[in-house]
């Protein structure tokens, strides 16, 4: 009994432990702009499909994808992009636009 117990104990700590274990952390997601707002936020469409709402402040930087320097009017819809999230899950670093072809 004392075994299961403690089997146990480890297995929740051990799921706990995967769980939380990005918490905290940068994060750079991958995807396509579908919707640019008037604030300067956007929406990214992921390549998993699934689209999140991309906030950016005064310091969040944007480049371009020989790595100079762009500006906020440069991001356009259907633009596929890299943003770096902050550790707060949702507002960008970074914003990196891929080349225009």
């Amino acid at each position: 009994m004392k075994k299961t117990l403690a089997v146990s104990l480890l297995l929740v700590l051990a799921f706990a432990t995967v769980a939380f274990g990005h918490a905290g952390e940068t994060h750079s997601y991958m995807g396509t702009v579908t919707t640019l707002h008037d604030d300067g936020s956007f929406m990214l469409k992921k390549t998993d499909g699934t689209t999140m709402h991309v906030l950016v402040t005064k310091t969040t930087t944007y480049l371009r994808a020989d790595d100079k320097a762009a500006t906020p009017a440069d991001l356009k819809e259907g633009m596929r992009v890299v943003a770096k999230i902050s550790k707060d899950g949702k507002t960008a670093l970074s914003v990196k636009m891929a080349a225009q072809k």
